[in-house]
């Protein structure tokens, strides 16, 4: 099986994997209608008028918020960008989630559109802490963030708030539902109090990064969907480079069972083919950025919206039809 090709199925203590989803190497296109929400599509629309300051800090967090016209209230997903990327970069994406009930609010954070631009890694760490300040940052500022933009009064719930990221935002979303990383060089560890998030979307693999361990991910304490591909290599590290040392990912021992899902998609890569984070030379994947959108949904409505029919079919082992062959649906 690809997942077992893949390497990403080893199980670290106390963690358990709830569902798989693989994807197989013969697909050419969907063969039926993959996962819709059951309410109707929500006009949406796109703000990008306000920006937070920082508390001790002189600079500001522009944001990107991509909300349903009406309705409400949604929850509320805060995305962390790919490095040197923008929040501009996942419309595809946010207005895909926002039509179907959620706010989406996409920071731009200090290295945004190479606003720093990293030499070594301390320089990362720094990075990764203030992208934490910009997580927690949004949450503090959910009021005045909607009185700032009118049209999104009454949009917002509050009690229901996911973190989600690609690239190097997956391993700033970990942070911030509860992910502690060990550095073996000198015992630092970089961790983050917020503990809001409830839920955790991640759009690429943090163990491709050249200091992270591959199952990185199966490290989360709240229920987590995965999704990567076997052509997922990144900026911070392709995963088959060298590096001087692996940070240590440390368990919760206190930490409930967490549900997680792996969304893995033959010859998927980093960008969707260059429909997000930047672009690229190589040829869109609207294919694997439909099943993404189409699962992640179903994720999100499982869990922030206690839908029982989207949580069936995550398990329902129907993708690999659905997908003409391309997908793979194991449960445990």
């Amino acid at each position: 099986m690809l997942s077992e090709q893949y390497g990403m199925l080893r199980r670290p203590k106390r963690v358990c994997i709830g569902v798989v989803l693989t994807f197989l190497a013969n697909a050419s296109a969907t063969a039926a209608p993959l996962y819709e929400s059951p309410d109707e599509l929500l006009p949406v629309k796109i703000d990008d008028s306000v920006s937070l300051s920082v508390p001790d800090a002189e600079r500001e967090i522009p944001l990107r918020v991509v909300y349903p016209e009406r309705g409400g209230p949604f929850p509320i997903i805060v995305l962390s960008h790919g490095t040197f990327s923008s929040g501009k970069k996942y419309d595809p994406v946010a207005e895909h989630w926002a039509a179907r009930g959620y706010v989406v609010i996409l920071p731009d954070h200090i290295d945004a559109n190479f606003g720093v631009v990293p030499t070594k890694n301390d320089d990362m760490y720094r990075v990764s802490r203030e992208r934490v300040v910009d997580m927690s940052r949004v949450l503090d500022s959910l009021d005045e963030i909607e009185a700032r933009i009118p049209a999104l009064q009454g949009r917002m719930d509050q009690n229901r708030l996911i973190a989600a990221g690609h690239s190097f935002g997956t391993q700033v979303a970990m942070l911030v539902t509860g992910l502690r990383i060990k550095n073996p060089t000198n015992d630092a560890i970089t961790e983050s109090a917020e503990n809001r998030f409830s839920l955790l979307v991640m759009l690429s693999d943090p163990g491709k990064m050249a200091l992270m361990p591959e199952n990185t991910w199966k490290g989360s304490i709240v229920p987590t969907f995965l999704a990567t591909g076997t052509e997922d290599y990144g900026l911070m590290g392709d995963g088959r480079r060298a590096a001087d040392f692996q940070n240590e990912i440390l368990t919760v021992d206190d930490a409930p069972d967490a549900s997680e899902y792996l969304l893995l998609i033959d010859k998927g890569d980093h960008y969707f083919g260059g429909l997000i984070h930047k672009d690229v030379d190589t040829e869109p994947d609207h294919e694997g950025l439909a099943i993404f959108n189409a699962t992640s949904t179903a994720f999100l409505d499982g869990y922030a919206k206690n839908d029982d029919s989207a949580r069936e079919y995550l398990r329902s082992g129907t993708l690999q039809t659905d997908t003409a062959g391309r997908a793979e649906l194991t449960a445990e």
